[in-house]
């Protein structure tokens, strides 16, 4: 074997790969020419692949946000939970969509929301609540005019019963109509010019007026009969209306001819000192004596006695006045005390019968507010302002359905449940049409009373 031969295996080798590779190139590329040149028409006339956008987890969501929306709010969660509440969802639709109606809708709904449960909350004397729904109603929608309406009256309110304690101190105090500024005439007075008709503030000046009278009497038993005049005076000025003043006029001016034993003008004195002190009964006196009791033991030593027989009537007024003022301050299981201690004075049914009605009434209001009703309400005897039916699930054309539920005070629909039904699938429909009525606040005494009422729906192919 020649040289040549014994060097060159592997670069014979590697020649060989090399010019197969070269013509395995060539022949590709020719392949790609002739293809090209061939089938492009064919594949140019191919009809387009379709482009699909797929939904994005967050964008599935954002379809169902109205009916999240909807469903929180049927649920309570109006406002919170954050991330899981009707005005949450609301607020996603609109930033993708700020002109959708429907959202802007339920924006309002919130907001109306918002402004009953405060009007509701006023009512209930509950200032917290009160001012705390206003203040979320004015983040929704800063220039809401009911909600900053609601935000005043709060204000007005918790003044006026500030004004109120204020006054039943300066009573406590003796500063009736003295000094300037710091009197509850004044003080009763500033009440009005807040709240005219406010009948706290209306019985204060009827009940600074008997104390006046009450102490023109004092006055009258100490023979300051100039003194006892100007009380007398004042008191008619004041309130010349308020019970028992004329008549302790007429005692007070007659005082010195009407008493002549010292005896029963020392219980008159002492009885007219216990009504200065509030001490109308026994049990408001921390001796176990007042005035009623003083002027019982007139009667004894002088059963006739004109001024003992007027000065009971004048411990019957101030208890009822005091019941009055307990029963505005919701004070009712004081305020029937007092009644009681009124009619063991000898206060006749028509004396009582206003302020037995009043707490009757209180009494009925307090329960309906706690969800607790003395008797159904006919849905006849509601004035209805908007209904809507029940819209039935596709597929479902008959069944029936009977709902209760509560109108509170200011005529929306709390409370809804379902009692019995046909088929559990017309619940929901049913309490989502009931829970958007409104009627106009049932009266009672002429004053809104919650009470409970119901409504069968029948379904008919």
């Amino acid at each position: 074997m020649s040289e040549l031969a014994l060097r060159s295996p592997s670069m014979s080798l590697g020649n060989s790969f090399s010019i197969a590779a070269g013509v395995v190139l060539v022949g590709v590329c020719g392949a790609w020419l002739y293809l090209k040149q061939s089938t492009e028409p064919a594949v140019a006339s191919l009809p387009k692949i379709p482009s699909y956008s797929m939904p994005t987890v967050q964008e599935s969501h954002e379809t169902n946000w109205l009916e999240r929306a909807e469903q929180a709010f049927m649920a309570g969660r109006i406002v919170q939970p954050e991330g899981d509440s009707a005005l949450y969802f609301y607020d996603k639709t609109l930033q993708r969509d700020p002109q959708n109606a429907a959202a802007r809708q339920g924006v309002e709904r919130v907001l109306g929301f918002l402004i009953n449960g405060a009007e509701s909350a006023l009512l209930k004397s509950d200032w917290v609540a009160a001012s705390e729904l206003a203040e979320q109603a004015l983040q929704i929608q800063p220039g809401n005019v009911a909600a900053k309406a609601l935000q005043s009256r709060v204000f007005h309110h918790q003044k006026v019963v500030k004004l109120a304690d204020t006054a039943v101190a300066q009573i406590a105090t003796g500063n009736l109509t003295k000094p300037k500024g710091n009197n509850a005439l004044d003080t009763y007075r500033e009440m009005l010019s807040m709240d005219p008709g406010n009948a706290v503030a209306l019985q204060g000046i009827d009940t600074v007026a008997q104390r006046l009278a009450t102490l023109a009497q004092t006055e009258a038993f100490a023979e300051n009969h100039a003194k006892a005049k100007e009380l007398i005076a004042l008191a008619k000025e004041i309130a010349p209306d308020t019970p028992g003043i004329a008549q302790t006029e007429k005692l007070t001016l007659q005082w010195s001819d009407m008493v002549k034993d010292q005896a029963v003008k020392e219980d008159l004195l002492a009885a007219a000192q216990s009504m200065q002190e509030g001490h109308l009964v026994g049990q408001m006196s921390p001796n176990g004596v007042g005035a009623l009791e003083h002027y019982r033991s007139v009667l004894t030593k002088d059963p006739q006695s004109k001024a003992a027989e007027s000065g009971i009537q004048l411990v019957i007024s101030g208890l009822i006045e005091r019941a009055w003022l307990q029963s505005t301050g919701d004070n009712l299981v004081e305020a029937e005390e007092t009644v009681t201690w009124a009619v063991e004075a000898g206060a006749a049914e028509d004396q009582l019968a206003d302020i037995n009605s009043e707490l009757a009434f209180l009494h009925k209001l307090k329960r309906a507010r706690s969800g607790l009703f003395d008797e159904m309400v006919g849905i006849k005897d509601l004035q209805a302002k908007r209904t809507t039916a029940p819209v039935l699930p596709k597929g479902v054309n008959t069944g029936w359905v009977e709902v209760l539920f509560t109108v509170n005070e200011e005529g929306s629909v709390e409370d809804v449940v379902v009692v019995d039904s046909s088929a559990n699938i017309l619940h929901d429909p049913a309490v989502t049409a009931v829970s958007r009525w409104r009627f106009e606040p049932y009266l009672e005494l002429g004053r809104a009373l919650p009470v409970r009422s119901g409504v069968r729906f029948s379904f008919q192919s």
